[in-house]
């Protein structure tokens, strides 16, 4: 369907790293189709794209992303529009791998998406095959800046949901995705379009984060479904959904699985009181560090990256170090 999204892919860091993990967590295998480009398959599909992030991106700290692309029939035109209308286009159009025409835009809240003209790439699911993206949402602080742009763009129709805060997209009378409106509490100061991954459960593939080097850090709901927020080893963001069968499963809830780590460290903090005992102070800082180094992304009341916020985030592991 023109106008509706059709693929994905990260911009990463290291590539090596990126492929060990989400072949760890999604089972994917890869492919490279040329230019530094591999296609991503769940089972016999096409999931997903990956490729080394540019250098003049990882010059000006630009951290490891998801990419959402739109399907156009008439990228120059849609490009030519949306100069327009106020977005600023990162990248003019040009061949994609594969076959194709992109371009990338930013719309005038700053959240950046790929239009794609082509029929070579296709890798969003009806929700049958795990591992593939089926949903596309865009989380922003103030619907008003955006919505004239989009339905001007793309003639979509933006349609408030029993949640307050949550809008669906549609298109030719269909949904093909949401808008979250959060403030930046919640959300962090960037406003993006998030790219959400079929799982087969909820807490068996926050497990496979955790042990590949991500992070599930909160649940962000997608109406009445559950959907998590999750970073990988490399602190890139996206997001994970259970079957529909499984989202009000007690298997899915993140309280589910036994949490040896949070009862150890609840022991040291008695025992820390008790005996009047520093070091144990000193080591439950080292252990919120170490772990926070290895994945380039800490918490102090909110997600902190180290490529999208170098400052605070070393500002706060340093705190941590000192402490410790």
């Amino acid at each position: 369907m023109n106008h509706s999204f059709i693929w994905t892919d990260l911009s990463t860091f290291d590539v090596r790293t990126a492929k060990q993990f989400y072949r760890d967590c999604f089972g994917w295998r890869f492919n490279s189709v040329g230019q530094g480009y591999l296609v991503c398959s769940a089972g016999q599909h096409p999931a997903a794209g990956l490729y080394r992030m540019p250098d003049f991106f990882q010059k000006i700290n630009m951290p490891s992303f998801w990419m959402s692309y739109i399907q156009v029939s008439n990228i120059d035109e849609i490009v030519q529009k949306a100069e327009q209308l106020g977005a600023k286009i990162e990248v003019q159009p040009q061949e994609a791998p594969g076959g194709g025409l992109v371009a990338l835009i930013r719309d005038p809240a700053g959240a950046g998406f790929t239009c794609y003209q082509g029929d070579e790439m296709g890798g969003r699911d009806d929700g049958s095959t795990l591992g593939r993206m089926v949903w596309n949402e865009l989380h922003v602080s103030d619907l008003a800046v955006v919505e004239s742009f989009y339905t001007q763009l793309f003639q979509w129709e933006i349609r408030p949901t029993p949640q307050s805060d949550r809008f669906e997209i549609y298109s030719a009378e269909q949904s093909i995705a949401g808008i979250q409106v959060s403030p930046n509490e919640v959300k962090g100061d960037k406003e993006y379009w998030g790219v959400y991954f079929l799982v087969d459960s909820l807490s068996k593939a926050q497990a496979r984060i955790e042990r590949a080097g991500g992070q599930v850090a909160v649940e962000q709901p997608l109406g009445t479904r559950s959907a998590w927020l999750a970073y990988d080893s490399q602190g890139a963001a996206f997001y994970i959904v259970g079957n529909e069968e499984q989202t009000n499963s007690s298997d899915d809830k993140p309280t589910s699985t036994f949490k040896w780590r949070a009862i150890l460290g609840l022991l040291l903090v008695v025992t820390a009181i008790f005996l009047e005992a520093d070091w144990v102070w000193g080591l439950l800082f080292l252990l919120w560090v170490i772990p926070d180094i290895r994945s380039g992304v800490t918490y102090f009341f909110e997600p902190v990256e180290r490529q999208q916020n170098p400052i605070i985030y070393w500002l706060i592991v340093s705190t941590w170090s000192v402490l410790s």
